[in-house]
């Protein structure tokens, strides 16, 4: 148990449940970064977006993608003059002394040319083949909110670089608060979704590859791993349909993309 009642948090906007905000805050040092599950004052916190930030950062390790580390903590804080115990995602900051940030969407305001698209900016950097793995994680996730400011610039010397893949709890079955939304939850929908750069459709961003994407394979094995110390966490029939998704979403992502091994 940490006692992060000291932590001072701030709201962003729920994509998914429009009624609580997903509360986040930073260390004095900035060097950790603290996500809470949806939170409003009549409820408190609810649902399992904290824990879905750790599974995606277990998927991209298994995978080989960028995504900034994540562990689970539980801990004391105080939000709105209440103090109560809850599950927070903890990340290490991605950002070096050395770097400036800005958020994609802003870099692309100020890069594009005639009305070009933010998949032709991104390409025309170079980075084609990190937004072709975005691409393919955010579809084995089904990450709903890959906003423009979900995706940073990062520059160091003059370099630029797209910043790891990081805010991935909109993912998995976070529209479901029960049982019973889970047994008829399609793991293969397409849902319109966030997207800033690509359309908002995880399919048609997929489909939309047509060079080989270095990636590991996502193996049947991995389940276990990927989703160990979680049974007290989230219900089995939920860690069931986690698992659909992503070795359902991975079986098709073969059939239409050149997955090729890589680091």
């Amino acid at each position: 148990m940490n006692d992060l009642r000291h932590l001072t948090w701030s709201r962003a906007a729920g994509s998914i449940n429009s009624d609580g905000a997903f509360l986040k805050a930073v260390s004095e040092d900035k060097s950790l970064y603290y996500k809470m599950s949806a939170y409003n004052s009549s409820q408190g916190v609810y649902g399992h977006e904290a824990v879905n930030e750790l599974i995606s950062y277990r998927v991209s390790k298994e995978l080989g993608i960028s995504v900034p580390s994540v562990s689970l903590t539980e801990a004391l804080v105080r939000v709105d003059g209440e103090e109560f115990q809850t599950s927070l995602a903890v990340s290490e900051s991605f950002k070096t002394a050395y770097d400036t940030r800005v958020a994609f969407e802003n870099f692309y305001k100020a890069n594009r040319e005639n009305g070009e698209s933010a998949l032709s900016v991104a390409q025309r950097f170079g980075w084609l083949p990190f937004v072709h793995k975005m691409f393919l994680f955010d579809f084995l996730i089904f990450n709903r909110d890959r906003h423009g400011a979900n995706l940073e610039v990062l520059e160091t010397e003059g370099k630029k670089r797209l910043s790891p893949l990081f805010d991935n709890g909109l993912s998995f079955a976070v529209s479901c608060s029960n049982d019973k939304e889970l047994a008829v939850f399609d793991a293969m929908a397409d849902k319109h979704v966030n997207n800033f750069i690509g359309s908002r459709s995880l399919y048609e961003n997929l489909n939309s590859i047509k060079t080989p994407i270095a990636v590991k394979e996502l193996r049947e094995d991995a389940r276990k791993s990927l989703l160990e110390d979680l049974d007290g966490t989230l219900s089995k029939l939920h860690l069931e349909v986690i698992w659909n998704i992503l070795w359902g979403r991975w079986q098709y992502a073969k059939t239409v993309c050149d997955l090729q091994s890589g680091s």
